[in-house]
């Protein structure tokens, strides 16, 4: 017996959007659906973990995927820049805005 749900997505989209695959990063998922200010702490948390100094979180953004990681961008006072890495695995890597080029990593907007 076919489910439901799936019968009424293949019929208002398509056998495509039926097959379409989770997100790749649900760690992700569940980080852009929170509040702005809950970005923040989180990004701030990833920033201080990898060793770098960031007193408060002013501005926080996702910029875009990037291999099998999504990068944000954290602006800290002090602290300046940072691209965050968040992995599907719930890894999280922060470099300073400045170092991107240098590692071959796509740069901050």
């Amino acid at each position: 017996m076919p489910r439901p749900l799936l019968v009424l997505v293949v019929t208002l989209f398509g056998a495509s959007a039926a097959l379409a695959q989770p997100s790749a990063n649900a760690f992700n998922d569940r980080l852009r659906k929170l509040s702005p200010d809950q970005q923040k702490a989180a990004m701030r948390q990833a920033i201080t973990n990898n060793g770098n100094r960031c007193g408060r979180v002013e501005k926080a953004d996702f910029q875009q995927p990037y291999k099998n990681l999504m990068m944000w961008t954290a602006t800290c006072n002090p602290g300046g820049r940072f691209a965050v890495f968040v992995g599907a695995d719930q890894s999280v890597q922060a470099r300073p805005c400045a170092d991107l080029a240098s590692l071959k990593l796509p740069v901050c907007r």
